[in-house]
């Protein structure tokens, strides 16, 4: 049986902190409703145990693991307890924001690799 789709309908978020609709991103480029747009979240963890990286696309907030490739969002909540940081918890919020800034690549760090059809370790 089909359902009609309706417009705007398609693409509806929740805030994952109390499930409302999300309306805006916080600081982390998570949508979160008005209330929430000053708290931060903490960090997740995959199950093999490596940190996800949150990422937003085409089809909304998707979470990326160094092993296992792309994790959704769905999954990512339901192995990891959604916790809050605020603002005010200054010491908290400053040690998260650093090791987001540690987690981020230079572009000084990236280096662009040449491949010629003669590599042929490359391929092997």
């Amino acid at each position: 049986m089909r359902f009609q789709k309706k417009y705007g309908e398609s693409k509806i978020e929740g805030c994952p902190f109390c499930g409302k609709q999300s309306i805006t991103v916080n600081a982390q480029d998570i949508p979160v409703c008005m209330q929430h747009k000053n708290t931060l979240m903490q960090e997740f963890k995959c199950m093999c145990g490596e940190y996800l990286e949150s990422r937003r696309g085409k089809y909304g907030l998707y979470f990326l693991c160094q092993k296992c490739g792309i994790v959704n969002r769905k999954k990512a909540f339901e192995t990891n307890t959604v916790k809050e940081f605020h603002e005010n918890d200054t010491p908290e919020v400053k040690e998260f924001k650093q090791k987001q800034q540690e987690k981020r690549f230079e572009p000084s760090e990236r280096r662009e690799i040449t491949i010629d059809t003669n590599d042929v370790e490359w391929f092997s």
